[in-house]
């Protein structure tokens, strides 16, 4: 059964940082769908419930310099 998370960001607000989220979240097992809105700094993930598939979004979300919380 699929879950979905939104995440907020501290201000991924640059469309390629946005693009390399999603790009590189699809490729974690267990995640089915990222999308990024850099609009408005948040990242909805559609994946398989385990809360790592959440950390490892916001290890890439880190990488890129920003920060990820939950709301």
């Amino acid at each position: 059964m699929s879950a979905e998370a939104v995440l907020a960001t501290d201000g991924l607000r640059c469309a390629s940082c946005a693009y390399a989220v999603e790009r590189l979240g699809r490729k974690i097992a267990g995640v089915e769908e990222v999308r990024v809105d850099a609009a408005t700094g948040t990242i909805r993930v559609t994946y398989d419930g385990d809360p790592a598939s959440l950390r490892k979004i916001s290890d890439i979300v880190a990488r890129l310099g920003h920060s990820t919380y939950a709301i």
